[in-house]
């Protein structure tokens, strides 16, 4: 079992993850499992919610066109055969991201215990993330930028108005005010993502998040590396930044300490990264369910790590993230280029 499978264990449902051409790029232990113990054919499980098959495509070799309706992709029902050639029913939920270009596939046995709780699944936390991240958007565009171009434009109106003696004075203010929109644009394009990150990989951008944290909040934030960086992938960078910044920000409001510690080592098979406070604490407990836990947990576990966090009232805060390398193809060519 590869150090991936193993950090997949987290997730405890059976889950695919796949590009936009339906190329497996991981899955969990409990999908594996699936593929063992039923007839497995994932295109045809694909073409269901697709509404190219019925829900007994699965088990047939063509579809029977049966006349089930339109099928919802985030909730379908359909059967899977045993060897035996028994049949089983099943709940599958596909969701694609067209931002990254991947789809994740869930299934689960419909007489499943548990099966149906209250408490959110993998995808609920990643949409309600991304609704979130969305609505911050909006609103930031909103009240910053779109109320800064209004000012602009009654300021640009009001020039006609004016004695002509007084105009370059003005051109001068709204110059200087086209400056500080241009400021705020490029801010909120850095919040959404790093130019940084893309162009000279994670650490860069860590530091840079740093500096600008301290400028901004006066909250300190130490790192520290160990041994030589090693390739991420894209994905890999951008939730281990987001990580970090989510656990930056938990620390800097409920922590009640000014600084935290981020050290990145890199391992011979695997890279460490820990968030470390010496705050006030929690019971995790009462936090383990709550959506910026749950939702670093998802970031981490989608692309193949785990993270685990060490907390406890008056002894402060330790986030850990365990994460494998790239392939050897990765490296080979990391080794040519330099660190990304």
């Amino acid at each position: 079992m590869t150090v991936s499978d193993q950090l997949f264990t987290l997730i405890q449902e059976a889950v695919w993850l796949l590009d936009d051409a339906d190329h497996v790029l991981l899955k969990t232990i409990a999908a594996k499992q699936i593929e063992k113990d039923y007839v497995w054919d994932l295109q045809k499980v694909l073409d269901i919610p697709r509404g190219k098959g019925c829900l007994l495509h699965s088990t047939k070799a063509v579809c029977l066109e049966c006349p089930v309706g339109e099928v919802d992709p985030t909730g379908f029902p359909f059967v899977l055969l045993d060897p035996k050639g028994e049949l089983y029913d099943f709940w599958g939920s596909l969701h694609t991201d067209l931002d990254s270009h991947q789809q994740l596939l869930q299934l689960t046995p419909q007489n499943a215990e548990n099966f149906g709780a209250e408490q959110a699944s993998m995808f609920d936390y990643l949409n309600d993330a991304r609704e979130k991240e969305r609505k911050k958007i909006a609103q930031d565009l909103h009240d910053g930028i779109a109320q800064s171009i209004y000012s602009l434009m009654l300021e640009t109106r009001g020039l006609k108005w004016m004695p002509v003696a007084d105009q370059p004075e003005q051109m001068m203010r709204i110059d200087r005010h086209f400056a500080e929109v241009l400021e705020e644009v490029k801010e909120l394009a850095g919040e959404l993502r790093p130019m940084t990150l893309d162009a000279f990989g994670l650490e860069p951008a860590l530091t840079q998040f740093a500096d600008r944290t301290l400028e901004m909040t006066g909250f300190s934030i130490v790192q520290h590396h160990i041994g030589r960086p090693r390739p991420l992938s894209d994905a890999q960078r951008t939730a281990v930044y987001r990580v970090v910044q989510e656990a930056v920000a938990n620390a800097l409001k409920y922590a009640g300490v000014n600084e935290v510690q981020v050290t990145l080592d890199y391992q011979s098979d695997y890279m460490a990264v820990t968030i470390k406070d010496e705050g006030t604490g929690f019971l995790l407990a009462e936090k383990a369910h709550g959506f910026g836990l749950a939702n670093m947990k998802e970031r981490i576990a989608a692309i193949g790590g785990m993270l685990t966090i060490h907390t406890a009232v008056g002894n402060g805060t330790e986030i850990v993230i365990r994460l494998p390398y790239e392939d050897e193809k990765t490296n080979l060519a990391f080794d040519e280029k330099g660190a990304g």
